[in-house]
């Protein structure tokens, strides 16, 4: 009996579980349809291949090719996608209106909706179907408008906000962006200027670089919101299409700036060239977008962003001075030599001359202070006598892919407080202040650490302790860790001891300078 029970209660729990997935699905249909009777045209802008606008004499006609639209009538151009699918949003958001019954059948049956000879006729193609909309007028309030499909006899009045989606011109569709791609794809730039040509490129690190009219480091902050600037760069009017004399816009002359980026996407390379003012507005100029023949009038200040010097897109950083990517550092200068390399734990050992521990802070405060170091100028044709270079940096970086840093330093003698830097690689002489790179010592005693001692107090078993003519002796007990004989000083000795550390040092050569000589140890 109570199987059978169990049995029935499972089978009325999976017919109320399949009554209730039912409802829920019913009622997800119903919202979708409720959703899709409140509008007023059903289509999907998704799947709309092609548009067409008729109002008066202006006629416009769009196409979709793959994921871009693109203008075939009145002109043929670039279509803005967003203005598209804005405009098919709208339509399809507008709200149904009160559904009018057919009129009487008549040869002018549609006449008093101004549906006869419609003011505007939209045609909306999805594959093989075609939504056909007619506009007519306004209702005799003003606040709506007569709207009929072809499909259908009947006719609805419809806000009078679908007016105003209806396109002034083709110009409102058309793409006002001229040049595609996102600065990170972006590979190489080249600059054509009155002033001359300029050539930019990635290296294989990301990093750019200059190859024209020199070869240099580029300042990548500098060169990405240039980039952003012509990315941005947009058509304010349409001048002229079809264009074929392009010397009334300046674009043929050697006054003409032009930019050409290249892409590693599908975009390749573009090109677009900047002309003269317009004469009625000097804030604009002309541009042309290789491959098309219009005229564009875009602003002056994208041009004269183009009018750099190549020193100012040169990078002012010394490369290989970020601390936390540095490995080891080799400076030599005459017979001098310091180098020190961070270790596996992350602390620092001093190398050369001699092996030693250092002491880590004093290695980070230096290596922290070079990067206020930057580059003030540049010398491209270094003076007959310019001082020799009496310092050299070796910087090996913690990535072990990355190229070492090799820099050659010379005092600059029209500053003391600049330093003359040839970097390895780099043709021009750079002028880097202050002269930190210069001037820092190379006494391996600055950077050793201070630690003297340093031992465990629970590791030490015995002590012995001599001062003049008298001596003491303690020793732990391993069993208890007791010290006998049982004194209440060693305890502080001990904490001073570990560790033991150094307020500062002094070479040999400065301890010699004393005339009186250390005195004799009191203890030891």
């Amino acid at each position: 009996m109570g199987f059978r029970l169990t049995g029935i209660l499972a089978l009325v729990a999976a017919f109320l579980g399949l009554l209730i997935l039912l409802w829920d699905g019913d009622e997800d249909t119903t919202r979708a349809r409720l959703e899709q009777a409140r509008r007023a045209f059903r289509f999907d802008p998704a799947r709309v291949d092609r548009l067409f606008i008729e109002a008066g004499d202006l006629a416009i006609e769009c196409r979709r090719e793959g994921r871009q639209w693109h203008l075939v009538r009145p002109i043929a151009a670039r279509a803005d996608p967003v203005a598209i699918e804005r405009l098919l949003g709208a339509l399809q958001e507008l709200p149904r209106g009160d559904i009018l019954l057919p009129p009487r059948r008549a040869d002018d049956a549609y006449a008093p909706y101004g549906l006869d000879a419609p003011r505007a006729r939209i045609s909306i193609i999805e594959g093989s179907t075609t939504n056909r909309i007619l506009i007519g007028r306004r209702t005799p309030l003003g606040d709506g408008v007569y709207v009929r499909q072809s499909e259908h006899a009947g006719l609805a009045r419809l806000d009078s906000s679908l007016l105003d989606l209806l396109p002034a011109s083709a110009d409102v569709l058309r793409d006002r962006s001229l040049l595609s791609g996102v600065p990170a794809a972006i590979e190489r730039l080249d600059i054509r200027g009155p002033a001359g040509y300029i050539q930019l490129a990635r290296d294989d690190q990301g990093g750019w670089r200059m190859f024209l009219p020199f070869t240099a480091r580029a300042d990548s902050a500098a060169l990405a919101a240039l980039i952003e600037k012509l990315l941005a760069c947009s058509a304010v009017q349409f001048i002229q299409d079809a264009a074929r004399d392009l010397s009334p816009y300046g674009l043929d002359s050697r006054s003409a700036v032009i930019a050409v980026i290249n892409t590693d996407s599908g975009d390749g390379s573009q090109m677009l060239s900047f002309g003269d003012p317009l004469p009625g507005d000097p804030a604009l100029v002309y541009a042309r977008l290789q491959g098309e023949n219009t005229i564009y009038a875009v602003p002056l200040e994208v041009r004269q962003a183009l009018l750099v010097r190549p020193d100012d897109l040169r990078d002012r950083h010394i490369p290989g001075l970020d601390p936390d990517s540095i490995q080891s550092v080799r400076a030599e200068e005459g017979e001098a030599v310091l180098e020190f390399q961070r270790g596996s734990n992350g602390l620092w050992q001093i190398v050369a001359p001699v092996s030693l521990a250092a002491e880590t802070d004093a290695i980070e405060q230096l290596l922290r202070s070079w990067t206020d170091v930057r580059i003030a100028s540049f010398e491209t044709d270094p003076p007959p006598d310019a001082p020799p270079f009496t310092r050299t940096l070796r910087i090996l970086p913690r990535d072990s892919m990355a190229a070492p840093v090799v820099l050659r330093l010379g005092a600059q003698p029209a500053d003391s407080a600049a330093a003359r830097i040839a970097i390895e690689g780099e043709s021009s002489i750079a002028i880097a202040t202050p002269a930190l790179l210069l001037d820092f010592p190379l006494e391996p005693l600055h950077y050793r650490s201070r630690e003297i001692l340093s031992i465990p107090a629970d590791d030490i078993a015995g002590l012995r302790i001599v001062s003049g003519a008298q001596t003491v002796q303690a020793g732990r007990d391993p069993a208890n860790g007791q010290w006998t004989p049982d004194a209440p000083w060693i305890d502080g000795l001990l904490a001073a001891l570990s560790p033991l550390r150094a307020e500062s040092l002094l070479s040999a050569e400065d301890a010699a300078r004393f005339d009186a000589g250390f005195d004799a140890p009191f203890l030891t």
